[in-house]
């Protein structure tokens, strides 16, 4: 089994860490509180201290559990599997592991095209989703987005075999420095060193790599094909948009082109990117929308 890196784990009041074994992986999963369970997807370049506003409000009421993906923070990063289908297996296989019945699942950034997969195919795992700061799954490319599309110019230099290790492991870390920051810089010093210090570990630089070629990347080719055209959404779902995006707002979020029994969109404003950061309440609230409704 591959050591775990030598980053220092962040620390949160109330929270606990543990590992579990899922699958192939030798797992992180940081804790807090007890009742309805709640398992929170970090995006990239982070790993589960992007909840650490949310979990101490979570805790009041419910179980939050916050794991580090494959080849993320305090995970194993083994050679492969960072493709879609072997990182939706991982998300099942941690539910398995954790031995919990139905959860809230939150999920943020490239883990959403892990858990769109899961609502459709396997609605019986969950109790409802929360996707942070993400058009509904039927949203195609527009117009609209293309004069931002540039903002995008880090994911084929992370993607690329060689220079995206490299970028993220050494030196100044611009790149995933660049992430971190753009386009307001809303962490603190050592909150930003929380999110470097893991990729300086060269497995983990690898596997962010491999995040970018062999899920993100493929993911949003995908999107003007409309992979989720015609599907029913069981699972009560809540959208929470970020209210400084300029591009994905709810009137650009286009129509539906498939059903959901339950699906509603809210903006939190005062919101980038980062969510969870900005904004840790209304992504609470959301998922209390969901289980004090049960």
């Amino acid at each position: 089994m591959e050591a775990p890196t030598m980053a220092p784990m962040p620390e949160v009041a109330g929270v606990s860490h543990r590992r579990i074994r899922a699958g192939d992986l030798d797992v992180h999963v940081a804790e807090a509180g007890d009742g309805p369970p709640v398992v929170l997807l970090h995006g990239s370049p982070q790993h589960w201290f992007e909840w650490h506003r949310v979990l101490p409000d979570l805790a009041r009421d419910h179980r939050a559990i916050a794991p580090d993906l494959r080849g993320c923070g305090w995970t194993s990063a083994p050679q492969g599997g960072y493709d879609a289908a072997t990182q939706t297996a991982d998300v099942l296989a941690i539910l398995d592991a954790l031995d919990v019945g139905p959860v809230v699942l939150v999920a943020h950034d490239y883990s959403l095209f892990l858990a769109w997969r899961i609502a459709f195919d396997h609605p019986e795992r969950l109790a409802g989703l929360v996707a942070v700061g993400a058009p509904h799954p039927w949203t195609r490319p527009s117009a609209a987005m293309l004069p931002h599309l540039w903002q995008l110019w880090f994911q084929p230099v992370l993607a690329a075999p060689g220079i995206g290790p490299r970028s993220a492991a050494r030196g100044r870390q611009r790149v995933v420095r660049w992430m971190l920051d753009h386009p307001d810089r809303p962490f603190s010093a050592a909150d930003r060193e929380a999110f470097l210090a893991p990729w300086r570990d060269p497995s983990r630089a690898r596997a962010l790599s491999a995040v970018y070629r062999r899920l993100i990347l493929p993911g949003m080719a995908e999107m003007p094909k409309g992979p989720w055209d015609g599907r029913h959404l069981a699972v009560p779902t809540r959208i929470v948009l970020a209210g400084d995006d300029p591009v994905m707002t709810e009137s650009a979020l286009g129509p539906w082109r498939g059903t959901a029994d339950d699906l509603r969109v809210t903006t939190a404003e005062g919101a980038g990117h980062y969510l969870a950061h900005d904004r840790p309440d209304a992504v609470a609230a959301a998922v209390r929308s969901l289980t004090q409704a049960r």
